[in-house]
Protein backbone atom coordinates (compact mmCIF):
# COMPACT_ATOMS: atom_id res chain seq x y z
CA UNK A 1 0.00 0.00 0.00
CA UNK A 2 1.20 3.33 -0.57
CA UNK A 3 1.85 5.50 2.44
CA UNK A 4 0.39 8.71 0.92
CA UNK A 5 -2.07 9.73 -1.73
CA UNK A 6 -2.85 13.86 -2.78
CA UNK A 7 -5.34 15.22 -4.74
CA UNK A 8 -7.34 18.37 -5.18
CA UNK A 9 -11.44 17.61 -4.98
CA UNK A 10 -14.00 20.18 -5.34
CA UNK A 11 -16.60 20.16 -2.34
CA UNK A 12 -20.09 19.82 -4.18
CA UNK A 13 -21.63 19.39 -0.80
CA UNK A 14 -20.43 22.35 0.46
CA UNK A 15 -22.14 24.81 -1.68
CA UNK A 16 -21.27 28.83 -1.05
CA UNK A 17 -24.10 31.42 -1.13
CA UNK A 18 -22.38 32.80 -4.55
CA UNK A 19 -22.57 29.44 -5.88
CA UNK A 20 -19.06 28.67 -6.13
CA UNK A 21 -17.74 25.35 -4.06
CA UNK A 22 -14.47 25.36 -1.86
CA UNK A 23 -11.25 23.47 -3.18
CA UNK A 24 -10.34 20.75 -0.70
CA UNK A 25 -7.14 18.53 -0.87
CA UNK A 26 -8.04 14.99 0.11
CA UNK A 27 -4.95 13.14 1.40
CA UNK A 28 -4.24 9.39 2.47
CA UNK A 29 -1.61 8.84 5.31
CA UNK A 30 -1.05 5.13 6.14
CA UNK A 31 -4.48 4.31 5.62
CA UNK A 32 -6.32 7.16 7.18
CA UNK A 33 -7.83 10.11 5.73
CA UNK A 34 -7.90 14.03 5.76
CA UNK A 35 -9.96 16.92 4.02
CA UNK A 36 -8.03 20.42 3.92
CA UNK A 37 -9.72 23.42 2.77
CA UNK A 38 -7.04 25.31 0.73
CA UNK A 39 -8.85 28.52 0.87
CA UNK A 40 -9.88 28.83 -2.70
CA UNK A 41 -13.51 28.69 -4.49
CA UNK A 42 -14.24 28.10 -8.09
CA UNK A 43 -17.59 27.49 -10.10
CA UNK A 44 -18.19 23.94 -11.17
CA UNK A 45 -18.04 24.62 -14.73
CA UNK A 46 -14.30 25.55 -14.23
CA UNK A 47 -13.42 22.39 -12.79
CA UNK A 48 -11.98 19.83 -14.70
CA UNK A 49 -12.87 16.23 -12.99
CA UNK A 50 -10.77 13.90 -15.05
CA UNK A 51 -7.92 16.25 -13.77
CA UNK A 52 -8.85 17.15 -10.31
CA UNK A 53 -7.64 20.76 -11.06
CA UNK A 54 -8.86 24.09 -12.45
CA UNK A 55 -9.54 24.12 -15.90
CA UNK A 56 -7.35 27.87 -15.93
CA UNK A 57 -4.61 29.20 -14.89
CA UNK A 58 -3.38 30.73 -13.05
CA UNK A 59 -5.90 29.17 -9.87
CA UNK A 60 -4.90 26.03 -11.91
CA UNK A 61 -0.83 26.54 -11.26
CA UNK A 62 -1.98 27.12 -7.93
CA UNK A 63 -3.23 24.44 -6.61
CA UNK A 64 -0.86 22.31 -8.87
CA UNK A 65 2.33 24.08 -6.83
CA UNK A 66 0.19 23.16 -3.56
CA UNK A 67 -0.04 19.71 -4.07
CA UNK A 68 3.47 19.21 -5.36
CA UNK A 69 5.09 21.06 -2.18
CA UNK A 70 3.34 19.05 0.15
CA UNK A 71 4.17 15.58 -1.92
CA UNK A 72 7.51 17.02 -2.10
CA UNK A 73 7.41 17.93 1.81
CA UNK A 74 5.91 14.45 2.55
CA UNK A 75 8.59 12.58 0.36
CA UNK A 76 11.32 14.66 1.96
CA UNK A 77 10.07 13.44 5.62
CA UNK A 78 10.09 9.33 4.58
CA UNK A 79 12.99 9.82 3.38
CA UNK A 80 14.49 11.16 6.13
CA UNK A 81 13.49 8.68 7.92
CA UNK A 82 10.31 10.50 9.44
CA UNK A 83 7.28 9.17 10.51
CA UNK A 84 4.41 10.30 8.30
CA UNK A 85 0.50 11.00 10.14
CA UNK A 86 -2.51 13.02 8.97
CA UNK A 87 -0.96 15.57 12.06
CA UNK A 88 2.33 16.40 9.55
CA UNK A 89 -0.23 17.11 6.86
CA UNK A 90 -1.78 19.76 9.21
CA UNK A 91 1.12 21.09 10.08
CA UNK A 92 2.03 21.75 6.77
CA UNK A 93 -1.11 23.56 6.09
CA UNK A 94 -1.21 25.51 9.26
CA UNK A 95 2.56 26.63 8.67
CA UNK A 96 4.12 24.68 10.81
CA UNK A 97 5.87 22.37 8.96
CA UNK A 98 8.82 21.34 10.39
CA UNK A 99 11.83 21.96 8.23
CA UNK A 100 15.06 20.00 9.06
CA UNK A 101 18.37 22.32 8.38
CA UNK A 102 19.87 21.10 5.35
CA UNK A 103 16.68 21.64 3.69
CA UNK A 104 16.36 25.41 4.69
CA UNK A 105 17.34 28.39 2.63
CA UNK A 106 20.79 28.57 1.87
CA UNK A 107 20.82 32.35 1.30
CA UNK A 108 18.86 32.76 4.38
CA UNK A 109 21.60 31.14 6.59
CA UNK A 110 24.20 33.17 4.18
CA UNK A 111 22.69 36.49 5.00
CA UNK A 112 23.25 36.05 8.52
CA UNK A 113 26.58 34.75 8.35
CA UNK A 114 27.11 37.65 6.48
CA UNK A 115 25.39 39.64 9.32
CA UNK A 116 27.60 38.21 11.95
CA UNK A 117 30.70 39.24 10.40
CA UNK A 118 29.59 42.63 10.28
CA UNK A 119 28.83 42.25 14.11
CA UNK A 120 32.06 41.19 14.84
CA UNK A 121 33.68 44.02 12.88
CA UNK A 122 34.75 42.59 9.48
CA UNK A 123 35.59 45.67 7.65
CA UNK A 124 33.70 47.17 4.97
CA UNK A 125 35.64 45.54 1.97
CA UNK A 126 34.97 42.06 2.98
CA UNK A 127 31.48 42.95 4.06
CA UNK A 128 31.42 43.87 0.15
CA UNK A 129 32.82 40.79 -1.42
CA UNK A 130 30.15 38.94 1.08
CA UNK A 131 27.24 41.00 -1.05
CA UNK A 132 28.63 40.68 -4.51
CA UNK A 133 28.84 36.59 -4.28
CA UNK A 134 24.96 37.25 -2.64
CA UNK A 135 24.21 38.57 -5.57
CA UNK A 136 25.28 36.80 -8.17
CA UNK A 137 24.37 33.39 -6.56
CA UNK A 138 20.66 34.78 -6.71
CA UNK A 139 20.98 35.57 -10.48
CA UNK A 140 22.17 32.16 -10.90
CA UNK A 141 19.85 30.53 -8.69
CA UNK A 142 16.61 32.95 -7.33
CA UNK A 143 15.97 29.35 -4.71
CA UNK A 144 18.64 27.32 -3.32
CA UNK A 145 18.40 25.07 -0.39
CA UNK A 146 21.38 24.15 1.66
CA UNK A 147 21.11 20.51 0.32
CA UNK A 148 21.32 21.94 -3.03
CA UNK A 149 24.83 23.11 -2.48
CA UNK A 150 26.85 20.31 -3.76
CA UNK A 151 30.15 19.96 -5.95
CA UNK A 152 28.04 19.94 -9.63
CA UNK A 153 26.23 22.92 -8.35
CA UNK A 154 29.69 24.68 -7.26
CA UNK A 155 30.78 23.38 -10.73
CA UNK A 156 27.88 24.95 -12.61
CA UNK A 157 28.27 28.33 -10.45
CA UNK A 158 32.21 28.79 -11.55
CA UNK A 159 30.97 28.34 -15.07
CA UNK A 160 28.12 30.72 -14.57
CA UNK A 161 30.67 33.13 -13.61
CA UNK A 162 33.43 32.69 -16.08
CA UNK A 163 31.38 32.09 -19.05
CA UNK A 164 28.43 34.57 -18.77
CA UNK A 165 29.37 37.43 -16.22
CA UNK A 166 33.05 37.44 -17.48
CA UNK A 167 34.72 37.15 -14.08
CA UNK A 168 38.49 36.08 -14.28
CA UNK A 169 40.27 33.92 -11.67
CA UNK A 170 40.66 36.60 -9.06
CA UNK A 171 37.05 37.27 -9.02
CA UNK A 172 36.16 33.84 -9.20
CA UNK A 173 38.22 33.10 -6.22
CA UNK A 174 36.78 35.29 -3.82
CA UNK A 175 33.35 34.12 -4.03
CA UNK A 176 34.21 30.56 -4.01
CA UNK A 177 36.23 31.57 -0.50
CA UNK A 178 33.09 33.03 0.58
CA UNK A 179 30.80 30.09 -0.22
CA UNK A 180 32.92 28.26 1.36
CA UNK A 181 33.37 30.00 4.62
CA UNK A 182 29.78 29.66 4.96
CA UNK A 183 29.79 26.01 4.06
CA UNK A 184 32.43 25.80 6.90
CA UNK A 185 30.22 27.30 9.25
CA UNK A 186 27.22 25.23 8.54
CA UNK A 187 29.57 22.06 9.32
CA UNK A 188 30.37 23.73 13.05
CA UNK A 189 26.90 23.71 13.48
CA UNK A 190 26.35 19.88 12.70
CA UNK A 191 24.07 21.05 9.49
CA UNK A 192 23.95 18.04 7.47
CA UNK A 193 25.67 19.32 4.09
CA UNK A 194 28.58 17.88 2.18
CA UNK A 195 31.97 20.65 1.45
CA UNK A 196 32.53 20.37 -2.18
CA UNK A 197 35.57 22.26 -1.80
CA UNK A 198 36.75 19.72 0.94
CA UNK A 199 40.22 17.28 -0.52
CA UNK A 200 40.43 19.65 -3.96
CA UNK A 201 36.93 18.29 -5.03
CA UNK A 202 36.41 21.54 -6.65
CA UNK A 203 39.63 23.08 -7.26
CA UNK A 204 39.20 27.00 -6.73
CA UNK A 205 40.69 28.87 -9.24
CA UNK A 206 43.74 31.58 -8.31
CA UNK A 207 44.28 34.83 -9.35
CA UNK A 208 47.62 35.54 -11.87
CA UNK A 209 49.48 37.34 -9.24
CA UNK A 210 51.65 40.45 -10.50
CA UNK A 211 51.10 42.71 -8.44
CA UNK A 212 51.79 46.54 -8.45
CA UNK A 213 54.56 48.43 -6.50
CA UNK A 214 56.69 51.08 -6.77
CA UNK A 215 60.75 50.63 -6.81
CA UNK A 216 62.42 53.05 -4.70
CA UNK A 217 63.16 55.56 -6.90
CA UNK A 218 59.69 55.86 -8.03
CA UNK A 219 58.69 56.65 -4.48
CA UNK A 220 60.88 58.99 -4.09
CA UNK A 221 59.79 60.87 -7.25
CA UNK A 222 56.62 60.81 -5.74
CA UNK A 223 58.08 62.27 -2.64
CA UNK A 224 59.33 65.28 -4.90
CA UNK A 225 55.63 65.78 -5.62
CA UNK A 226 54.94 67.20 -1.86
CA UNK A 227 56.18 70.71 -2.13
CA UNK A 228 53.98 71.79 -5.05
CA UNK A 229 50.93 70.89 -2.41
CA UNK A 230 49.21 73.25 0.38
CA UNK A 231 50.01 71.28 4.34
CA UNK A 232 46.70 69.68 5.19
CA UNK A 233 45.22 70.50 1.60
CA UNK A 234 42.93 66.99 0.45
CA UNK A 235 45.95 66.22 -2.11
CA UNK A 236 48.79 66.82 0.48
CA UNK A 237 47.15 64.44 2.44
CA UNK A 238 46.14 61.95 0.37
CA UNK A 239 49.89 61.87 -0.97
CA UNK A 240 51.23 61.54 2.71
CA UNK A 241 48.65 58.60 3.85
CA UNK A 242 49.64 56.97 1.04
CA UNK A 243 53.22 57.58 1.63
CA UNK A 244 52.78 56.05 5.57
CA UNK A 245 51.36 53.09 3.74
CA UNK A 246 54.13 52.62 1.93
CA UNK A 247 56.68 53.22 4.71
CA UNK A 248 54.86 51.17 7.28
CA UNK A 249 52.51 48.48 5.03
CA UNK A 250 49.44 49.53 6.61
CA UNK A 251 46.53 49.01 4.90
CA UNK A 252 44.52 52.20 3.70
CA UNK A 253 41.89 51.56 6.45
CA UNK A 254 44.35 50.96 9.12
CA UNK A 255 45.81 54.71 8.00
CA UNK A 256 42.38 56.03 8.04
CA UNK A 257 41.41 54.71 11.67
CA UNK A 258 45.09 55.38 12.94
CA UNK A 259 44.66 57.36 16.47
CA UNK A 260 47.96 58.54 17.92
CA UNK A 261 47.45 55.84 21.10
CA UNK A 262 48.46 53.66 18.83
CA UNK A 263 51.73 54.73 18.40
CA UNK A 264 54.30 54.24 20.88
CA UNK A 265 56.66 57.77 20.29
CA UNK A 266 58.99 56.59 22.98
CA UNK A 267 60.25 53.37 20.87
CA UNK A 268 59.10 54.47 17.76
CA UNK A 269 57.11 51.71 16.81
CA UNK A 270 53.24 51.46 16.00
CA UNK A 271 51.12 48.85 17.58
CA UNK A 272 47.52 48.49 16.43
CA UNK A 273 44.97 45.86 15.87
CA UNK A 274 44.09 44.98 12.29
CA UNK A 275 40.86 46.44 11.27
CA UNK A 276 40.73 43.39 8.18
CA UNK A 277 41.84 40.59 9.83
CA UNK A 278 41.63 41.79 13.68
CA UNK A 279 45.29 40.23 14.25
CA UNK A 280 47.64 42.72 16.24
CA UNK A 281 50.34 44.26 13.99
CA UNK A 282 53.72 45.96 15.24
CA UNK A 283 55.88 48.24 13.07
CA UNK A 284 59.40 50.00 13.64
CA UNK A 285 58.53 54.07 12.65
CA UNK A 286 61.50 54.88 9.85
CA UNK A 287 62.99 58.10 9.93
CA UNK A 288 60.32 58.99 6.32
CA UNK A 289 57.16 57.62 8.47
CA UNK A 290 58.12 59.73 11.50
CA UNK A 291 58.35 62.62 9.10
CA UNK A 292 55.02 62.07 7.94
CA UNK A 293 53.78 61.56 11.07
CA UNK A 294 55.41 64.49 12.63
CA UNK A 295 53.96 66.99 10.39
CA UNK A 296 50.60 65.87 11.33
CA UNK A 297 51.29 66.08 15.09
CA UNK A 298 50.23 69.22 16.13
CA UNK A 299 53.80 70.54 16.48
CA UNK A 300 53.76 67.11 18.98
CA UNK A 301 50.34 68.38 21.17
CA UNK A 302 48.61 65.40 19.90
CA UNK A 303 51.16 62.91 20.49
CA UNK A 304 49.84 60.26 23.40
CA UNK A 305 46.41 61.72 22.80
CA UNK A 306 43.50 59.36 21.61
CA UNK A 307 42.95 61.55 18.62
CA UNK A 308 43.43 60.39 15.07
CA UNK A 309 46.27 60.96 13.13
CA UNK A 310 44.64 62.12 10.27
CA UNK A 311 42.00 64.16 11.47
CA UNK A 312 39.27 65.08 9.04
CA UNK A 313 40.71 62.73 6.14
CA UNK A 314 40.20 62.20 2.58
CA UNK A 315 38.32 58.89 1.74
CA UNK A 316 40.02 56.05 0.29
CA UNK A 317 38.24 56.53 -3.51
CA UNK A 318 39.17 59.96 -2.99
CA UNK A 319 43.21 58.83 -2.20
CA UNK A 320 42.68 56.57 -5.25
CA UNK A 321 41.49 59.05 -7.43
CA UNK A 322 44.40 61.33 -6.18
CA UNK A 323 47.04 58.80 -7.22
CA UNK A 324 46.17 58.65 -10.75
CA UNK A 325 46.90 62.50 -10.60
CA UNK A 326 49.88 61.82 -8.95
CA UNK A 327 51.76 59.15 -10.53
CA UNK A 328 50.75 61.27 -14.34
CA UNK A 329 53.01 64.30 -12.45
CA UNK A 330 55.56 61.93 -11.31
CA UNK A 331 56.21 60.24 -14.78
CA UNK A 332 55.55 56.78 -13.36
CA UNK A 333 53.61 54.79 -15.98
CA UNK A 334 52.00 52.32 -13.58
CA UNK A 335 48.20 52.35 -12.34
CA UNK A 336 48.61 52.77 -8.42
CA UNK A 337 46.14 52.74 -5.87
CA UNK A 338 45.71 52.41 -2.21
CA UNK A 339 47.36 48.75 -1.93
CA UNK A 340 50.08 49.69 -4.18
CA UNK A 341 51.68 50.97 -1.24
CA UNK A 342 51.19 47.61 0.92
CA UNK A 343 53.26 45.95 -2.23
CA UNK A 344 55.54 48.44 -2.06
CA UNK A 345 56.57 47.81 1.43
CA UNK A 346 56.73 43.94 1.41
CA UNK A 347 58.66 44.05 -2.12
CA UNK A 348 61.08 46.41 -1.34
CA UNK A 349 61.81 45.22 2.30
CA UNK A 350 62.79 41.37 0.20
CA UNK A 351 64.77 43.35 -2.33
CA UNK A 352 66.45 44.87 0.57
CA UNK A 353 67.29 41.51 2.29
CA UNK A 354 64.60 41.24 4.86
CA UNK A 355 63.60 37.77 5.64
CA UNK A 356 60.26 36.40 4.51
CA UNK A 357 59.59 35.91 7.70
CA UNK A 358 60.17 38.44 9.31
CA UNK A 359 58.23 40.53 5.86
CA UNK A 360 55.35 38.26 6.76
CA UNK A 361 55.10 39.39 10.69
CA UNK A 362 55.63 42.92 9.74
CA UNK A 363 52.46 42.80 7.36
CA UNK A 364 50.53 40.99 9.88
CA UNK A 365 49.83 37.64 7.54
CA UNK A 366 48.27 35.29 9.34
CA UNK A 367 49.86 32.58 6.39
CA UNK A 368 53.56 32.84 5.24
CA UNK A 369 52.26 31.77 1.51
CA UNK A 370 50.68 35.19 1.63
CA UNK A 371 53.84 37.33 1.97
CA UNK A 372 55.21 35.25 -0.88
CA UNK A 373 53.15 37.13 -3.32
CA UNK A 374 55.90 39.88 -2.72
CA UNK A 375 58.49 37.93 -4.37
CA UNK A 376 57.19 39.29 -7.87
CA UNK A 377 60.25 40.57 -9.18
CA UNK A 378 62.21 37.26 -9.62
CA UNK A 379 65.33 38.48 -11.88
CA UNK A 380 65.85 41.66 -9.13
CA UNK A 381 66.53 38.70 -6.45
CA UNK A 382 68.39 36.53 -8.20
CA UNK A 383 70.52 39.28 -9.78
CA UNK A 384 71.23 40.69 -6.25
CA UNK A 385 72.00 36.92 -5.23
CA UNK A 386 74.32 36.20 -8.08
CA UNK A 387 76.39 39.50 -6.67
CA UNK A 388 76.38 38.66 -2.74
CA UNK A 389 76.64 34.80 -2.93
CA UNK A 390 80.12 33.44 -2.24
CA UNK A 391 78.57 29.83 -0.72
CA UNK A 392 79.71 27.78 -3.42
CA UNK A 393 82.83 29.52 -4.33
CA UNK A 394 86.65 29.43 -3.66
CA UNK A 395 86.46 32.09 -1.12
CA UNK A 396 84.55 29.39 0.47
CA UNK A 397 86.75 27.04 0.68
CA UNK A 398 90.24 28.93 1.33
CA UNK A 399 88.15 30.07 4.77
Amino acid sequence: MKPFSVYPTLRLDKPLKNGNYPIYFRVMVMGQETKIPTGYEIEKSLWDSKAKLPKKNPLRTVIGNIKSDLETYLLTEQGMGGELSIQLVKDFFGGKKKVKPENGSFYDYYLEFVEEKKKAGKDSDTIRIYNNTYTMLKEFAPKLRICDVNLKFIEKFDAFLRDEKGNQEGGRENKHKNIRAVILDMIRHDINIKNPYANNKFKVPKAKIRETYLELNELVAMKKLLPQFEAFSPRRMSLQMFHLACYTGLRISDILDLKWTHIDWENQRINKKQIKTRDQVQINIEPWAKVVLLEFSNSKKNIGTDKPVFENPVTDNTVNLHLKEFAKMAGINKTITCHVARHTFGTLQILAGTDVLTVSKLLGHADISMTMVYFNDAQKLIDNHAEKSKLFSSESIDK
